[in-house]
């Protein structure tokens, strides 16, 4: 039986980065008189998501999911393997040949929805695979 705060371990962690990150911008305001925002943003993000984490992973029942075997996990890390560098050589093709055709600057936000794209089409994949 685990104890209670073994369970809220994670959310203990969101409050003690909330705490140093409040020290640690205390301490540059009395040091340099000015307060970085964007650390307070950054640590609250943080916080909010550990206990967000943590709430799912507390309330969750045990029997949510349905057990697998070995050979449905064999195939999901395959796929995962394999689909990953297929990605890759793809984008190392396709900026190979947009560099070949004299393309000099290729748009970042083009290149994170393939990223997108590709875990969105990964995701559904092994939620077909899994349920087999």
């Amino acid at each position: 039986m685990k104890k209670q705060s073994d369970k809220w371990n994670l959310a203990f962690r969101a409050s003690n980065v909330l705490i140093g990150a409040l020290l640690g911008l205390a301490l540059i305001y009395v040091i340099q008189n000015e307060v970085n925002w964007s650390v307070l943003l950054g640590a609250l993000t943080a916080a909010l998501i550990l206990a967000g984490i943590n709430v799912i992973k507390v309330r969750m029942t045990r029997g949510a999911f349905p057990n697998s075997n070995e050979g449905t996990d064999k195939h999901v890390l395959k796929f995962c393997f394999k689909s990953s560098h297929i990605l890759l050589g793809v984008l190392f093709i396709a900026l190979s040949i947009l560099n070949f055709l004299g393309v000099e600057e290729v748009s970042t936000s083009i290149l994170w929805c393939v990223m997108i794209g590709y875990v969105l089409i990964n995701g559904i994949v092994i939620i077909v695979i899994s349920r087999k």
